[in-house]
């Protein structure tokens, strides 16, 4: 077993749970939180009975001079705990007029996504990789999902009996989603013409 076992299992991350955002002029990547949940969910077991916080507090010492609220608690997990802290605006402007009625859920579920990080999820994105647009296409492609009906097509695609059998149904299904090289295949399939 090695002490890189976890950060490898979630290290990369699906393209299709991020976006690209500005946080106080600095573009970032930002992934769903939902989904980090999910994949936490995944490794260790229900969020609040096998991880999650501990010992939440919030500090308002810096709220009346900068408008900060600072986020304080323990990340745990089922072969840890650590401590982690975050802050955050506890206003929407700058003037510090309007105030921000979900700053506690904010300031929350980026300390979140600072614990699930130190443990390696979503690496990529932190390690900067999500910069590189080539890393992001080699992502999508390892993310992508697979068509089983269109694969099913493509597996079959020279087998005049499948195509004729199945031309009504899935072929005619996924007609729209061909490539025009695959439909000339499946049509001289069809029509009893040898490739």
């Amino acid at each position: 077993m090695s002490n890189l076992d976890l950060w490898d299992k979630v290290e990369k991350t699906d393209p299709k749970h991020t976006k690209s955002a500005n946080v106080r002029g600095n573009k970032i990547t930002a992934i769903a939180p939902q989904r980090q949940i999910k994949n936490a969910t995944e490794q260790f077991g229900v969020y609040g009975i096998a991880w999650g916080f501990k010992s939440i507090k919030f500090d308002y010492a810096l709220a009346e001079s900068t408008g900060i609220v600072v986020f304080h608690g323990v990340f745990y997990f089922p072969k840890g705990e650590f401590p982690i802290t975050s802050s955050i605006s506890a206003y929407k402007d700058g003037a510090r007029l309007k105030p921000d009625a979900d700053f506690a859920k904010k300031v929350e579920t980026d300390a979140l996504t600072k614990g699930l990080s130190k443990l390696g999820f979503n690496a990529d994105v932190f390690m900067g990789m999500y910069d590189d647009h080539k890393y992001v296409q080699m992502m999508q492609d390892e993310f992508k999902e697979v068509d089983p009906d269109l694969e099913l097509i493509i597996n079959n695609q020279e087998d005049s009996k499948w195509v004729t059998e199945n031309w009504g149904g899935v072929i005619a299904k996924k007609w729209g989603d061909l490539t025009l090289e695959l439909t000339t295949i499946l049509n001289n399939s069809f029509n009893g013409v040898s490739q």
